[in-house]
């Protein structure tokens, strides 16, 4: 039992004495802050040169610095022995006291919980007392934005035109919601996102300072996830040597910080590149099995696309914020990879993150475009596919023309010279002529028509008459079925874009009436009048070419029929004085008594 209660008492005394890497590391000078070179030399300089504001205001993201900035601004200015470097000496009574926290010149103020009017009031009191040690008193009024509008009106004043003693640092995250008059009474500091390659430094140095032996890529991995707070990164760093001890190795804050590790990005980035379609998918699959979300996937693998691009030129070799073990792969498949490829896939990455959350079937959208972008990557076979597909479109039948003024022989049989017959042209009409004249100017498409040289010619036994091919029809027959959900979708579609061009009595009548399906690879549509007629005479060869691309059918064809307007019959008096009388009879009554003529 005594070892027992030793063992407890030894961990309470390691959990009292543990200060989290925010507060034991937090900047006391100027010179230690990290990612702010320029608001801290702006500073330094008014403070050598005695041209300090009475007023100032930091704003910037979470964890920047803000805070840590004013409190080192008012030690500063408090220190009666303060050194050339503008280094607080650390043993003068303002300093004594600033460290043991009970300074009698340094207020701070959390306007979050203190943001009515009596608190600025009780604060606007304090300012009227001098201060009794020092030269300066300094009120910091951490998140100031959460004033009310009465608070911020009751301090506008004193702001203004405060003793010569007192100096105000106001913070925000959110300088949008500050009093315009507000921040024409201060000095306005913007604090920027501390950059990848500081907060690695910095958690280097702190980890060499722990005894800790981290890896790059680990701290790499901790930077990006606190998108350029310092104290996020610092509070993640703490959590991960809770886990993996005194090793901080890259899988252990990939397991942990629920992050996607790089080399999923690189195999699904090789299949994109290779065109193979089912190690993508695969790939997406494995991922998904490991409990990740779809869409950390598709904004991680955006990322990487961009990562990749970046990499192909020096010019833009900068901006790739990784570790330098990972620099020489993006360079390697960056080279490999076509620009086309990555500028295509941001771009579809990016419709596909908009759309994940709206869709009901995510897997399937980030399916989709894997496989667009393996076509993409690989031109060789997208060009096969494309030949594939519009091969039929292509392919013509070869019209077997007869010679002109040539009897047809047969190999059963011989025929007999055309007999002469006086014409009064000099020169007689070709038979594909008068086969054409004889029959309909539009034909469906295949459809053939018989040559026939003259009427002895048909007459004559022929083995294999010759075919001629309508020159209108150029598309064969389709015998696919048309798809009525996915047709409608891709006419509205068509007919959205042409409101967006504009064309707004185009769209009226693409989407008057819906599209039918009459038949396999044949569709109609209904319209009522003459100037519905000239919009879809004018318009079907581009609607009709989008329709078969879209529903990948070359021999698609679509029927317009135009109905009979229906005319509703005219009643007459007597008509409608029926109607009347059948719902209320005394109206025959009264026409009786009154001789009312309804002829």
């Amino acid at each position: 039992m005594a070892e027992v209660s030793n063992r407890s008492n030894y961990l309470r005394c390691l959990m009292e004495q543990f200060v989290v890497s925010a507060r034991k590391y937090r900047p006391a000078t100027f010179d230690t802050v990290v990612g702010q070179e320029a608001v801290t030399s702006t500073l330094m300089n008014a403070i050598r040169s005695g041209h300090l504001a009475h007023a100032f205001l930091f704003t910037g993201p979470r964890g920047v610095g803000k805070t840590t900035c004013a409190r080192i601004l008012a030690r500063t200015i408090n220190c009666e022995a303060l050194g050339d470097d503008l280094t607080a000496c650390g043993t003068c009574a303002p300093c004594k006291t600033f460290e043991e926290g009970h300074s009698l010149n340094i207020f701070e103020l959390d306007a979050a919980s203190n943001n009515s009017v009596d608190d600025i009031r009780n604060l606007i009191q304090q300012v009227t007392i001098a201060p009794q040690v020092g030269t300066k008193k300094v009120y910091i009024i951490d998140e100031v934005h959460m004033l009310s509008q009465a608070a911020f009106n009751a301090f506008l004043k004193t702001l203004e035109e405060p003793p010569s003693y007192a100096i105000f640092i106001l913070a925000t995250t959110e300088k949008h919601k500050v009093l315009p008059t507000i921040l024409s009474r201060c000095q306005v500091f913007d604090f920027r996102r501390i950059q990848l390659s500081d907060i690695v430094r910095h958690l280097a140095k702190i980890a060499k300072a722990e005894g800790i032996e981290a890896e790059q890529q680990a701290l790499h991995v901790i930077a990006q996830k606190a998108d350029g707070g310092l104290r996020d990164a610092l509070s993640i760093f703490d959590q991960l040597v809770s886990f993996s001890g005194n090793h901080l190795s890259y899988q252990d804050v990939v397991q942990n910080l629920n992050v996607l590790d790089h080399e999923h990005y690189f195999r699904v980035t090789d299949s994109l590149i290779s065109g193979d379609v089912a190690a993508a998918l695969v790939e997406f699959n494995a991922i998904l099995q490991q409990g990740f979300d779809g869409h950390l996937f598709v904004t991680g693998l955006a990322r990487h696309l961009r990562d990749l691009l970046v990499s192909q030129d020096p010019r833009t070799l900068p901006l790739l914020e990784v570790s330098e073990d990972l620099t020489q792969r993006y360079g390697e498949q960056a080279r490999q990879a076509s620009r086309d490829l990555l500028t295509n896939g941001l771009d579809r990455l990016a419709q596909c993150d908009a759309q994940y959350k709206l869709s009901k079937e995510p897997r399937l959208l980030v399916e989709l475009a894997l496989i667009q972008l393996c076509r993409s990557g690989n031109p060789q076979s997208e060009a096969q596919a494309a030949s594939t597909s519009s091969g039929e479109e292509k392919k013509k039948p070869e019209p077997v023309v007869a010679p002109a003024r040539q009897p047809i022989a047969s190999q059963a049989a011989p025929v007999a010279p055309l007999p002469q017959r006086p014409s009064p042209t000099p020169t007689a009409p070709e038979p594909a002529e008068v086969a054409s004249a004889a029959m309909p100017k539009r034909r469906l498409p295949g459809q053939v028509s018989i040559t026939l040289a003259d009427a002895a010619v048909t007459a004559a036994p022929v083995s294999k008459p010759a075919l001629e091919t309508d020159t209108e029809g150029t598309m064969p027959q389709s015998t696919k079925e048309v798809n009525p959900a996915l047709l409608l979708r891709l006419w509205n579609e068509y007919a959205l874009r042409q409101k967006e061009k504009g064309r707004s009595s185009l769209h009226a009548t693409l989407v008057g009436r819906e599209p039918a399906v009459i038949g396999p690879g044949r569709i109609g549509f209904s319209i009522v009048n003459e100037v519905q007629e000239n919009y879809m005479r004018a318009e079907k060869p581009e609607l009709l070419g989008f329709l078969r691309r879209e529903l990948g059918d070359p021999g698609l064809e679509l029927e317009v029929v135009k109905e009979e307007a229906k005319v509703q019959p005219r009643y007459s008096k007597l008509d409608r004085f029926k109607l009347m009388a059948g719902t209320n009879p005394a109206l025959i009554t009264l026409q009786r008594e009154i001789e009312l003529d309804l002829g």
